[in-house]
């Protein structure tokens, strides 16, 4: 599994498609949402709070880059049957499941790091601008429990779709998941964004860091369908929400290894 993961890691991080696409989006998120980006206020709070600074800049980070990262995960998996090596790895001495958990996290981890040097280089950023060395701290804590969390559920979501469909369709598919399930108003049409089963990160923002008014913003859509998936965002609750992304992730993992097993018997 080490060794996989090693092989994977190297091989996603020298890809240089992965940092153009990465480079042009980021671009493209500078471009649109400067004055937020800029202040890192988003109306949610003060943007001179290390604190608020840092849940607003992880909002803007994933609002696009985890599109990103979602498309450039959607070929690791089946690359090895394309190539035609997937029966030398079988007669490797390596279970498959440990195969599948390091290239799992091999390519998750590499195809996040523009995510982290992003997310983190905004926040050395502000750090010299503001004068705040909290802010650092005020990062890594956001980044562990807003943005990972959320990562390691569409990893997996991303690299088991293809083994249903073409890479291209699933990409279509997940851009259109992305803004359906996560980003669009609750009360809009029925959908799972502002859910515990969205990847947003809102309730570890709301609930663990008290970013604003969580009765009015995460659970108060009262015209919406689904608000059953909305509970009142408490500390017990954003738990229960990266609990929920890393059990849907190991469930995608395990259907994903039993559906690979059945595939070669």
């Amino acid at each position: 599994m080490i060794a996989t993961l090693r092989y994977e890691f190297l091989m996603q991080i020298r890809r240089p498609v992965m940092w153009i696409v990465y480079g042009l989006t980021f671009v493209v998120l500078v471009a649109t949402m400067w004055p937020g980006y800029r202040t890192l206020d988003l109306g949610l709070g003060d943007g001179h709070d290390p604190k608020a600074a840092m849940l607003a800049s992880a909002r803007l980070t994933m609002s696009l880059l985890a599109i990103v990262y979602g498309c450039l995960l959607a070929d690791r998996l089946i690359r090895d049957r394309r190539l035609g090596i997937a029966t030398i790895l079988e007669a490797a001495p390596c279970s498959a499941a440990g195969r599948l958990v390091g290239k799992y996290l091999g390519v998750c981890a590499a195809t996040a790091v523009p995510i982290a040097l992003v997310f983190f280089g905004r926040a050395v950023v502000y750090t010299f601008t503001e004068g705040k060395v909290e802010t650092l701290a005020w990062s890594l804590a956001v980044f562990a429990t807003v943005i990972l969390p959320g990562l390691i559920f569409l990893g997996a979501l991303a690299l088991a779709g293809p083994l249903l469909m073409p890479p291209l369709p699933f990409r279509v598919l997940f851009v259109a998941y992305w803004f359906w399930g996560n980003l669009i108003p609750a009360d809009m049409m029925p959908t799972l964004s502002h859910t515990i089963f969205a990847a947003t990160g809102d309730y570890a923002a709301y609930g663990l860091f008290d970013r604003a008014r969580p009765d009015a913003v995460v659970y108060g859509w009262p015209d919406a369908a689904l608000n059953f998936l909305r509970p009142a965002a408490t500390p017990a609750v954003a738990v229960l929400w990266m609990g929920v992304m890393v059990a849907l992730a190991a469930a995608i993992l395990l259907l994903t290894r039993l559906h690979a097993a059945r595939s070669e018997s």
